[in-house]
């Protein structure tokens, strides 16, 4: 006579402790506490027991295919494809405008290496500049203002010495012209105009000296 199983009537320490037991019965139980039960037998048991294990938790595809199918996640999966493509994009135009970079970072070099170039001839121009504009300094103007009145005065007088004793004076003043006797009306012509030139420059001269003459850009 075959008694049921002790784990549908009878809860023990020990089916507590295996509970592969639960389902043995007393025969079988005795038999195991005599090292007469098969390990077959129980390794089968297991098997089953793990069997129904497995048979509770889901399907990993059907699960997964649960997942894909939920909103959320196809919206997920349609946001990485779209930057995904959009990355690809901008791949594609840097990868269009590498060569006309290349081309615009030579040329800049170029530029630059020219730059330094002309920068390190500067300080050699600088002094060069400064030396012809010495000329044109307010000391050196007012000079040569000064001078040409002197000047003039000098030429006016010895045209009106040439033309009192009668002497040749050069006809013009480019200082290549021939010597002439200086007739009266071209003597009046040109006194006058040596002498308006002069007292214009003397007198600028003199209101310069004085700081009353201001220059404008």
């Amino acid at each position: 006579m075959t008694e049921s199983p002790a784990s549908s009537s009878l809860q023990t320490r020990l089916t507590t402790t295996f509970p592969q037991t639960a389902s043995l019965s007393r025969q079988d139980l005795e038999a195991l506490a005599c090292d007469d039960y098969p390990a077959s037998t129980l390794q089968q048991q297991q098997q089953q027991q793990q069997q129904q294990t497995e048979s509770i938790t889901p399907n990993q595809a059907y699960f997964e295919a649960f997942i894909h199918s939920l909103p959320q996640t196809q919206s997920l999966y349609r946001a990485h494809a779209d930057l995904l493509r959009t990355n690809e994009a901008k791949a594609s135009r840097n990868l269009e405008r590498q060569a006309p970079l290349e081309s615009l970072r030579s040329e800049t070099q170029q530029l630059f290496d020219r730059a330094k170039a002309l920068e390190a001839e500067w300080a050699t121009k600088e002094l060069q500049l400064n030396e012809a504009q010495k000329r044109f300094n307010p000391s050196a103007l007012h000079f040569h203002l000064t001078q040409s009145a002197s000047q003039l005065n000098d030429r006016s007088e010895q045209l009106a010495n040439a033309f009192v004793e009668g002497l040749p004076y050069p006809r013009d003043d480019s200082g290549t012209a021939e010597e002439e006797l200086v007739d009266e009306a071209s003597f009046v012509r040109r006194y006058k105009q040596q002498r308006l030139l002069y007292h214009k420059r003397r007198f600028v001269a003199d209101r310069w000296a004085r700081n009353q003459v201001h220059w404008t850009d």
